[in-house]
């Protein structure tokens, strides 16, 4: 029997009947099995192509690059606190250290490219060749 206040509340599900003798377990046979979902689905088609590669090996020229300007100012740094500078000169210490290491960096940043141009050169002649395996799942 249905009444308005009845009809807010959700149905309650039925209990499952319960075999004598086993305590409170349900029945087995209470509830049939539904159908699995991955039975259903289709196998999954694999796709393979093989493909003849050339490798080739290259130079990180930015690290080369910042590696060679990092270098150049720290020789220049330490070079330009090896020399004295006289009593009555116009620029300290520091500003020497500073401009020297910007000259370094810029003499360090031009070598290191040099290096990464010859460095390059050479690793293109070793060149090799591969086979590359694509696999495609679908």
């Amino acid at each position: 029997m249905h009444t308005p206040d009845s009809a807010a509340e959700p149905p309650q599900p039925e209990p499952a009947p319960v075999v004598p003798g086993a305590g409170s377990v349900p029945a087995a046979d209470a509830t049939p099995e539904a159908p699995q979902a991955h039975d259903a689905a289709p196998e999954p088609v694999v796709e393979e192509t093989t493909r003849e590669v050339t490798l080739q090996r290259s130079v990180r020229y930015g690290r080369v690059l910042t590696v060679g300007a990092v270098l150049g100012a720290a020789v220049a740094t330490l070079l330009s606190l090896v020399f004295p500078i006289e009593e009555g000169a116009e620029y300290t210490m520091g500003q020497v250290v500073g401009f020297m290491a910007l000259i370094g960096g810029a003499i360090g940043l031009g070598v290191g490219g040099l290096l990464a141009l010859l460095l390059g050169l050479a690793a293109r002649r070793r060149r090799g060749s591969g086979v590359a395996i694509q696999t495609d799942v679908r």
